[in-house]
């Protein structure tokens, strides 16, 4: 399975009016992205977590050159300004991370429905300790339904040097199906007790490109 070297996720505020049509030039920005960098992106709007109603965009690059191509881009781009001039989309969160290695085969078919993202700091654990036992218990996310799911390091941005972990789902059984099984896995609780786990939200997805 590749690993992504970097992921980009950019979090903005929107009007609830606003919010269909922003999702609409999400899709059409998407693919701008992917024309000029990116290697996947997903996008979608937060439904539980620090801030409902906001738009998720997430993007995956193979080198920083990809990331440094979207940057150049968004000023050209009419899908973009169309999000901040038409649909009152106002940007407040862009990250840089650095991906860390998973054991997770990714599943996109069916499209996954729900992103859950949980940011950790490193508590008793140190990083090679911390990847180790979530390896351990990625094969509990994918028996339970998870379909893809990525880690990564803050480079620039807030929240200097936390850990972002990112997992996808079918629907909302498959994540509650999850966390139950996770309640009984000794690793996962190795794993909890070793960080400070201080935000989790879930992102409905509307597209993966």
């Amino acid at each position: 399975m590749s690993i992504p070297k970097f992921i980009a996720i950019t979090a903005a505020s929107c009007p609830t009016v606003s919010r269909q049509g922003a999702i609409e030039e999400m899709a059409h920005f998407a693919q701008e992205c992917r024309e000029n960098g990116a290697v996947r992106v997903t996008y979608g709007s937060v439904i539980s977590g620090r801030h409902p109603g906001a738009l998720v965009f997430v993007q995956f690059f193979d080198d920083l050159t990809g990331f440094e191509g979207v940057m150049n881009m968004i000023p050209k781009s009419s899908a973009y300004s169309r999000m901040i001039n038409n649909h009152a989309v106002a940007p407040f969160s862009r990250n840089l991370f650095r991906g860390k290695p998973i054991e997770f085969e990714p599943k996109l078919e069916p499209m996954p429905k729900y992103l859950m993202l949980t940011r950790a700091r490193l508590g008793a654990l140190g990083e090679a300790d911390m990847l180790g036992l979530l390896n351990k218990t990625a094969s509990v996310f994918k028996a339970s339904g998870a379909q893809t799911m990525r880690m990564g390091q803050v480079l620039t941005g807030s929240d200097l040097g936390t850990y972002m972990l990112g997992v996808t789902y079918p629907d909302m059984s498959a994540i509650e199906r999850t966390y139950d099984a996770l309640a009984g896995n000794t690793d996962y609780a190795q794993l909890i007790s070793g960080v400070d786990v201080d935000m989790r939200s879930i992102t409905k997805i509307a597209g993966i490109l």
